[in-house]
C-alpha cells in the first residue's frame, strides 16, 4: 500500500517538474512520457555549444537519478564519456528533489570550465560570433582592443577551417553505406525534401539509388526514385550521422566533427544490450491504471463503429494465414460451405491487430480522431522504432468463446504499452483541443493482440478441439496504425475499410 502512494506520488512530482521544465525551455525541449520503462524521456537542446541533453527517468525518479546521454558533434568521444559521468555523478548528490535543470546548468559550467567557447552562426556573412560561454550572451562591442584581436584570430582561423574541409556529398555517404556491413540499413532513414509535402524522412532500404531523377513518385509505388540534391540528412538509429545544413559528417568526418560513425554504431550497440538486459527482467506494472479511466464497455448504445489497428501486410504471415484457411476450408466444409451465411472470413488483404475500438457518430469526429493521430504521429513513431523496432511474432491459434478463431500474437510488453499510450494521447487530444466526445466503446481492460481468422454466430467446438496450437505464422515489425470503418454486409456481417493510415515505417 505504501509503495502505491509514493509511485503516486512520485507520478505527480514527475508531472509539475516536465511543466516547469516545458515554461523554462519552451522551443528547446521535447518530453516524451510513457516510452517502455521510462515514464519520461527529455531531450533538452543547448544550441550556443551545438549540445543535446537526453535524460531518461523511471517511475522512482527523483529517488532514483535519471540516465543520461550526451549528443555532442563538437566533443570527442572520451569527452562525451567524461561529461556524462560527470553528470551521473551529480546527479546522485540530487536524490529526492527536482535535478534536471540543476543537471542542464552543471552541463554548460562544464563547457565554460573547459574553455569550449559558444558560437552563433551569422546568416548574412556566414562568420561565426563568438558568446560569452557562461550565458550565451554576444561579446560587447566595447570589449578590450586584446579581446577584440583575439576575436579577429579566431574569425580567420574558422573561415580556413571552412575553406579547408570540403563535406561530402550525399552521394558519397550513400556509397559507404551500402559497402559498410557494420551499419545495419534497417536503422538507416533519409530526409529529404519534398516538393509538396515539405522535409520528409523514410527508411533507407525504401530508396532506389541507381536513378537519379529530378521528381518523386513515393505516392505511387513503394520504391523512392529521388534526386540526390534534394537529400538534407541521414540518420542511424535515430542520431544524425550527415546532415547538409548543419555541416556535419560522421561518417568520413569532412568537416571536422570529432565524433565518428564507429563511436554511434558502439553507442547503439550498447543501448541494445542495456535494453535486452532489461527486458529480460520482470516488469512490476499494473497495467489497468493507465487505461481504467478511459474505456467504455460495449453495450446497446455505444457500440464500436470504428477501429485502430495495426496492418498486416508481411508476405510470409498472409501466406501462411491462406494456406491455414485453406486447410480449415477443406478439413471441415460442412461449417464453410455456401449455405453458412453465419460465418465471416476475413480477406487476406485486410489482416489486422486491432489495437482499439471507437464510437464515431460524425464526419466531424472522424476528421478530429485522424488530426489528433497525426498530432501524436512523432511521439507513436519514436516508441515503435526506440531503441529498436517493435516486432510482432504470430504463433499458434485461440478462440474467444468458441465463436471467433484467431492467431495469437507473443506477448510483447511494449505492444502493451503502445495501447496505453495511444489511448491516452487521444483522450489528452480531446481535453486540450476541446474535441467532441470519442467514445473508447467496446474495449476490455484485459489487451489479447491477435488476427481473426474467422468469426461465427454459433459455437464451432470442433475446430478448436482438433487443431494443433503448433502453428508458427511469421514476424512483422510496426510501420503504419491505419483508421478503419466497420460495417455491415447483407448477411450482417463485419466488414473494414481503411479510411486513414498513419505511417510510422
Amino acid at each position: 500500500m505504501a509503495t502505491k502512494i509514493e509511485n503516486k506520488s512520485n507520478s505527480a512530482g514527475q508531472e509539475e517538474e516536465m511543466n516547469l521544465l516545458r515554461d523554462h525551455f519552451k522551443d528547446n525541449i521535447r518530453i516524451l512520457s510513457s516510452i517502455g520503462q521510462f515514464s519520461y524521456i527529455l531531450k533538452i537542446r543547448a544550441d550556443q555549444y551545438d549540445v543535446s541533453l537526453t535524460l531518461q527517468l523511471d517511475g522512482s525518479y527523483p529517488k532514483k537519478p535519471p540516465e543520461i546521454i550526451i549528443t555532442a558533434p563538437r566533443l570527442t568521444p572520451d569527452q562525451i564519456l567524461l561529461v556524462q559521468k560527470l553528470l551521473q555523478s551529480y546527479s546522485e548528490t540530487l536524490l529526492n528533489q527536482p535535478m534536471i535543470l540543476s543537471i542542464y546548468s552543471r552541463l554548460l559550467k562544464w563547457f565554460d570550465e573547459n574553455n569550449i567557447q559558444a558560437l552563433t552562426i551569422n546568416i548574412n556573412n556566414n562568420t561565426s560570433t563568438p558568446r560569452s560561454p557562461t550565458n550565451g550572451r554576444l561579446l560587447s562591442p566595447t570589449a578590450s582592443i586584446n579581446n577584440h584581436n583575439k576575436i579577429s584570430h579566431n574569425d580567420e582561423h574558422n573561415n580556413e577551417e571552412i575553406k579547408k574541409y570540403s563535406m561530402k556529398t550525399a552521394d558519397d555517404i550513400i556509397s559507404y553505406i551500402e559497402c559498410d556491413n557494420r551499419l545495419d540499413k534497417h536503422y538507416i532513414r533519409v530526409g529529404y525534401i519534398d516538393h509538396i509535402l515539405g522535409l520528409q524522412e523514410k527508411p533507407f532500404n525504401d530508396f532506389d539509388f541507381k536513378t537519379d531523377l529530378s521528381t518523386i513518385n513515393d505516392r505511387h509505388t513503394n520504391i523512392l526514385d529521388i534526386s540526390k540534391n534534394r537529400i538534407q540528412h541521414f540518420k542511424y538509429a535515430n542520431e544524425i550521422i550527415w546532415d547538409k545544413k548543419s555541416h556535419i559528417d560522421l561518417i568520413f568526418g569532412s568537416t571536422g566533427n570529432q565524433q565518428t560513425i564507429d563511436d554511434i554504431i558502439k553507442r547503439h550497440e550498447n543501448l541494445i544490450e542495456t535494453k535486452s538486459a532489461q527486458d529480460e527482467k520482470p516488469i512490476d506494472m499494473d497495467h489497468n491504471l493507465s487505461t481504467k479511466r478511459y474505456l467504455t464497455l460495449t453495450d446497446g448504445l455505444y457500440k464500436p463503429n470504428y477501429l485502430i489497428s495495426i496492418p498486416i501486410n508481411d508476405s510470409s504471415i498472409i501466406s501462411h494465414y491462406i494456406a491455414y484457411r485453406e486447410h480449415l476450408l477443406s478439413t471441415y466444409p460442412s461449417i464453410f460451405s455456401s449455405s453458412s451465411s453465419h460465418i465471416l472470413l476475413i480477406d487476406p488483404h485486410h489482416l489486422h491487430l486491432t489495437l482499439l475500438t471507437l464510437r464515431l457518430e460524425s464526419s466531424l469526429q472522424i476528421e478530429q480522431c485522424i488530426l489528433a493521430l497525426k498530432r501524436i504521429q512523432e511521439e507513436i513513431h519514436y516508441h515503435c522504432s526506440y531503441p529498436e523496432r517493435i516486432c510482432l511474432e504470430f504463433h499458434g491459434i485461440d478462440t474467444f468463446h468458441s465463436k471467433t478463431l484467431f492467431i495469437k500474437c507473443q506477448q510483447n510488453n511494449r505492444l502493451d504499452n503502445l495501447r496505453t499510450l495511444t489511448i491516452e494521447r487521444l483522450y489528452e487530444q480531446q481535453q486540450k483541443h476541446k474535441m467532441n466526445n470519442i467514445l473508447f466503446a467496446g474495449n476490455y481492460q484485459e489487451f489479447i493482440p491477435h488476427i481473426i481468422i474467422f468469426k461465427s454466430k454459433r459455437k464451432f467446438l470442433s475446430i478448436h478441439q482438433n487443431e494443433t496450437n503448433d502453428i508458427y505464422f511469421g514476424k512483422q515489425f510496426i510501420d503504419a496504425l491505419q483508421l478503419s470503418s466497420i460495417s455491415t454486409n447483407e448477411n450482417e456481417q463485419q466488414m473494414y475499410h481503411c479510411i486513414f493510415k498513419l505511417d510510422l515505417s
